[in-house]
C-alpha cells in the first residue's frame, strides 16, 4: 500500500469517527471543568465556615451615622447634649457645611432593626422629640438646613459623597435661613356638642333613608366647612412667613391627643416678624 492510499484511508477513518472524537473530548472537558469547580466550590465552603465561627471578624461593626441635619462650617460645636438613643451630637464638617450627628450602633440601627422598631409608635415619638430636640437647640445658634427623621449612612465617606454633591444646594439654603425662624403649627377639631336626644325611630323605609342621607349630607357639609377654615389658617399665617409647607395630620396615637388634627404646618418666619406671627 502506498503512502498515498494509507493516507487516504486514515482520512476515511477519521471523517467515520470525528462525531465519536468529538463528543468524547467534550465529555472530557465537562468532567476537567467539574472538578475544577468543585474545588472552587470546596474553598468559598471552608471560608464561609470559618467566617461563622468567627462572627466578630466578618459582621460590620462600625456606628452608623444618624444625621440630623446641617449648619454651617463655622457653627459651633453643640452642647454636651444627647440626642436619638442618648447618643452624643457633635459636628461632621466636610465640603463648606457640617452635618449634625450621633453615631449610633447598627445593631439598633439597621435597615431591619429600624423598620421593627418604628411599628412602635412610642419608639417612633421617642425617635421623633430627640431629633425635633437637636434641632431646635441647633437653631438657637444659627441657620438650619433639617434632615428627615431617620436619615442614617452607613459610614463617614457616603455622607462626604452626599455634602460634597449638594454642596451648592445646602449653602444656598443656609444662606437663605439665615435671620430665619421655622414655626410649626398645629390645630386640632373641637369636638362637636352631643345631640341632647335621640331622634324617634323612623316609621318608614323611606324615612329611614332620608334621615341616613341628611346625616351624610351633614357630615359631608361639616367637613367642606373645617377644610376652609384650616386653608384659610393657613393662608393667614403664610402671610407673615417667607415660606410654608404642609404635611399629613398626624392621627390621634401620634398626637397624644383625642381631637383630630386637622393642621399640620411648617413656616419660615423672618426673625424681626416673629411677633407678628405669634399674633
Amino acid at each position: 500500500m502506498s503512502d498515498a492510499d494509507l493516507d487516504r484511508l486514515i482520512e476515511r477513518w477519521a471523517a467515520r469517527h470525528a462525531p465519536e472524537l468529538v463528543e468524547r473530548a467534550q465529555a472530557e472537558a465537562l468532567e476537567e471543568a467539574r472538578k475544577r469547580l468543585a474545588a472552587r466550590m470546596a474553598d468559598a465552603l471552608v471560608e464561609a465556615a470559618a467566617s461563622r465561627e468567627h462572627p466578630a471578624a466578618s459582621a460590620p461593626s462600625a456606628p452608623l451615622l444618624w444625621v440630623y441635619g446641617v449648619v454651617s462650617a463655622g457653627h459651633e460645636e453643640p452642647a454636651p447634649e444627647n440626642g436619638v438613643d442618648a447618643r452624643p451630637v457633635r459636628l461632621h464638617r466636610h465640603a463648606g457645611v457640617a452635618a449634625l450627628v450621633s453615631e449610633v450602633p447598627r445593631e439598633r440601627f439597621s435597615e431591619e432593626a429600624l423598620a421593627e422598631r418604628l411599628e412602635d409608635l412610642d419608639a417612633l415619638e421617642a425617635l421623633a422629640r430627640a431629633h425635633e430636640a437637636v434641632l431646635a437647640t441647633a437653631l438657637e445658634r444659627g441657620a438650619v438646613v433639617p434632615f428627615r427623621l431617620c436619615t442614617i449612612y452607613s459610614s463617614p465617606d457616603r455622607l462626604d459623597a452626599t455634602l460634597e454633591r449638594e454642596r451648592l444646594t445646602l449653602t444656598a439654603a443656609l444662606d437663605r435661613l439665615d435671620g430665619m425662624q421655622e414655626w410649626g403649627v398645629k390645630a386640632f377639631l373641637r369636638a362637636q356638642t352631643a345631640v341632647a336626644a335621640e331622634d324617634p325611630e323612623p316609621a318608614t323605609g323611606t324615612e329611614y333613608l332620608s334621615r341616613k342621607r341628611e346625616r351624610r349630607d351633614a357630615a359631608d357639609a361639616g367637613r367642606e366647612a373645617t377644610e376652609t377654615v384650616v386653608a384659610e389658617i393657613h393662608a393667614r399665617l403664610a402671610e407673615y412667613a417667607a415660606a410654608a409647607a404642609l404635611s399629613r395630620p398626624h392621627d390621634r396615637r401620634l398626637s397624644g391627643r383625642e381631637a383630630e388634627m386637622v393642621l399640620n404646618a411648617a413656616y419660615l418666619v423672618p426673625a424681626n416678624g416673629a411677633d407678628g406671627f405669634r399674633r
